[in-house]
């Protein structure tokens, strides 16, 4: 028997199963007796034992309603459920078994009969469990790779794949790293605690975690960073250089894809963050084994689509920017409208328009403009939570849908958005240049719109307004008050009406 095996005996007193405590400590188990039915209850729900065994003898429920109460949680569903009693009570203890409960056995039993079938049920009831994590965890990697096998490039499967990760286990910190050949240096291809790194190069010599993943091609899971021995050598340039490590956890998940390239899936937990652990190993891994098809399918798209299924995935991207066509953008904004009228769900849309692309045009010719929409057209794919889409709606301006988002989240987002292109310069053709945005915010239900047109329109105003006060500015729409038409061609100054940037 397994010395693990950890089981609960409900008996309100020891006469009523004479040396069976005795006999499961003996068989190598960890027991522990309890005298009331709610006590069990909750102690099961607490401590998740590997059988519970129920006599007769104990007070308060019965054992059709001590059933139900653990059949119907989640953290005790598949718990074996042991139910010992004297021939008066069978058929009260049969209606348990028909409840869902595990088995029964009738006073005074063979000692050797009981054990016996404690063992059966426990394998049994650890395989149930083992089997249901597994369904868990598999229901987990499919939603996650059906996110990553809708985009056609690995950059876009970087991204989705921190930010799913990220969200799955709470923590900030989760990057995609390519090693470099030698395993000298590698590549931060994405990171969700700092979206715009796309391209960042590490000294492994500083990442002993991620040297190790690699060289052994396993996962490297460090529980503690400051009691780990694998730091001893790098903590006194910590020092010296004054970095303050707030790092508790951290996990190192290797992969291999296309071949010849190599990667880790890294992720780092802080100290206010749930502690990384032999789970989060086992989860990752599966992840990362479902990205590896994905990115081997994203390599391999060109030789394995048929010329139909690339013409309908070219209409559905615009091809300078990367980001939804314009078609297609208006079909799914159509529908993303519907159903937040129908089930009267939030809604936010943001109008997108790159200031002064005509200037830039004029001066630097219409490569550069072609080559400022495309890098807006990234920033702002990279912005995109899992339900959010963005697409090029004509000339230079974008629209961004954000579902189940009101005004705050909404201006929120777009704000930030702004703010981090008005921060950033961008290398087109050879120059660097300052490109910044302006945007106009519209959320449903807070104004009422009868039509995807409708719900644009009223985004486009919020953009005028915020042209209007001077560029590099977010705007709301705010219902009744709009811009006159004499405002229009006296070019007037109008007061922000909301956060700008």
């Amino acid at each position: 028997m397994s010395a693990k095996a950890s089981i609960l005996v409900g008996c309100e007193s020891a006469e009523s199963l004479a040396g069976l405590d005795e006999a499961l400590v003996e068989a190598g188990y960890s027991v522990q007796s309890v005298k009331d039915a709610r006590v069990l209850v909750s102690y099961v729900g607490s401590q998740n034992p590997d059988l519970v065994i129920v006599d007769e003898s104990v007070g308060e429920l019965a054992p059709l309603e001590i059933v139900r109460h653990l059949r119907h949680r989640a953290g005790s569903r598949d718990v074996p459920l042991l139910f010992t009693c004297s021939q008066r009570r069978g058929e009260e203890a049969a209606a348990a078994i028909r409840a869902g409960a595990t088995d029964y056995i009738r006073k005074p039993f063979d000692l050797g009969e009981l054990l016996a079938r404690i063992a059966s049920h426990i394998e049994r009831g650890r395989l149930i469990r083992e089997s249901r994590r597994e369904a868990d965890t598999s229901n987990v990697v499919l939603e996650i790779v059906r996110d990553v096998t809708s985009s056609l490039s690995s950059e876009e499967i970087y991204e989705i794949l921190v930010r799913r990760v990220s969200r799955l286990f709470q923590i900030r910190r989760c990057s995609m790293i390519l090693i470099d050949e030698g395993q000298r240096q590698a590549t931060v291809v994405a990171a969700r605690d700092d979206p715009s790194i796309s391209s960042l190069t590490i000294d492994l010599g500083r990442y002993p975690e991620i040297r190790q993943a690699v060289e052994t091609g396993a996962p490297v899971l460090v529980k503690n960073l400051k009691q780990s021995a694998l730091f001893e050598q790098i903590r006194p340039l910590w020092e010296s250089e004054k970095i303050d490590v707030d790092i508790r956890s951290i996990l190192a998940i290797p992969f291999n894809f296309d071949k010849e390239r190599a990667g880790v899936f890294f992720l780092r937990t802080s100290t206010d963050e749930p502690q990384l652990d032999e789970e989060s190993v086992r989860l990752t891994s599966a992840i990362a084994q479902g990205a590896v098809r994905a990115l081997n399918r994203a390599a391999m798209f060109e030789s394995v689509l048929s010329h139909q299924e690339q013409l309908e995935i070219l209409a559905k991207t615009d091809e300078l920017t990367g980001c939804l066509s314009r078609r297609y953008l208006l079909e799914r904004l159509e529908n993303e409208l519907e159903r937040a009228v129908r089930y009267q769900r939030l809604l936010g849309l943001v109008m997108f328009d790159i200031d002064d692309l005509k200037q830039l045009n004029d001066t630097y010719g219409h490569i550069s403009g072609d080559a400022a929409l495309r890098a807006i057209g990234e920033v702002l794919r990279r912005s995109l939570r899992t339900a959010d889409f963005v697409g090029r709606y004509g000339g230079d301006e974008f629209l961004l849908v954000v579902p189940e988002t009101g005004v705050q989240g909404t201006l929120h987002l777009a704000e930030r958005i702004c703010a981090g292109v008005s921060r950033r310069e961008f290398e087109l053709r050879g120059r660097n240049h300052k490109l910044t945005l302006s945007g106009g915010v519209v959320c449903f239900p807070e104004i009422k719109v009868s039509s995807p047109e409708d719900f644009i329109d009223r985004a486009d105003r919020a953009l005028y307004r915020a042209k209007a006060a001077g560029r590099n500015k977010i705007f709301p729409y705010h219902g009744e008050v709009e811009i006159e038409s004499k405002e229009r061609e006296s070019g007037g100054e109008v007061q922000p009406a909301g956060p700008g940037t």
